[in-house]
């Protein structure tokens, strides 16, 4: 038997296939990460301004969500604030919340304060490289 199968014949260093949110306002972009998470065997769902993400969010279960920074309607620092109000008032503990992964042009230092402070978990410069969001995902 390979040491690295379990009884059941599943491969414990294979990686978990996730239901993702991506969020995303640019079309390209948007299509660009979608197909890329969907060849890596992930479940993908889009919203393309926070309210829509939010509004999924309600109804639907992701185990990652991928937020756009400066979006119409609603930007991904006011949705993200309000997917933890929302997981707040489900009861949700620290350890089960969605993984929210700012994905912006804008990386300074102030930025990437203000994604932490507004509950985003990590964060990635466009334009993204798949293999290093593929690691953050399976965090």
């Amino acid at each position: 038997m390979d040491p690295n199968q379990t009884m059941s014949g599943s491969n414990p260093r294979q990686e978990k296939k996730l239901a993702i949110l991506v969020v995303e306002d640019n079309a390209i972009n948007l299509r660009l990460i979608t197909a890329a998470l969907r060849r890596a065997g992930h479940s993908v769902d889009t919203a393309t301004d926070g309210q829509i993400a939010l509004d999924k969010f309600k109804i639907n279960t992701y185990d990652a969500i991928l937020m756009d920074i400066m979006m119409p309607v609603m930007d991904g620092l006011t949705a993200t604030r309000e997917i933890r109000k929302e997981e707040s008032a489900r009861g949700l503990a620290q350890g089960e919340r969605v993984k929210i992964i700012a994905i912006t042009a804008n990386a300074f230092e102030d930025d990437r304060n203000k994604f932490f402070e507004s509950g985003m978990d990590f964060y990635m410069n466009k334009p993204i490289e798949i293999e290093e969001l593929n690691r953050i995902l399976q965090l």
